[in-house]
């Protein structure tokens, strides 16, 4: 298969678990840009983490709610969400989120310039 186009199972790929109990695997990935598939049981989510400066990050709310908090400008923001949301995460935010439903938290999401991700 020409890789201008891939196909992927993602029944195939194993999920990973980040501190909070934030469970995720990578369901499409270019030379940009990470696309993933998220959820978190009630309570959980993923702590306070920082992307670099030249990353930004969607989400869409598949399914429950939760909230998000950001640091920007030495102050803290939070901000509530649900099932048909979605979230646009500015550049190097350092952020976290948390499931507040009684539910499973679904969450679709995008990471630009991968090769910054993480700081």
């Amino acid at each position: 298969m020409s890789q201008a186009v891939r196909k992927i199972q993602s029944g195939d790929l194993e999920w990973q678990t980040l501190p909070g109990g934030w469970k995720y695997k990578f369901i499409g990935r270019g030379v940009k840009f990470l696309t993933g598939l998220g959820v978190a049981e009630p309570g959980g989510g993923e702590t306070w983490h920082k992307h670099g400066p030249e990353v930004e990050e969607t989400y869409y709310v598949l399914k429950g709610q939760g909230k998000l908090c950001w640091k920007q400008d030495g102050k803290e923001y939070t901000i509530e969400f649900q099932e048909g949301d979605s979230l646009y995460l500015d550049f190097g935010l350092e952020n976290m989120f948390v499931n507040t439903g009684r539910d499973e938290l679904w969450m679709l999401f995008n990471i630009s310039n991968v090769a910054r991700m993480r700081e």
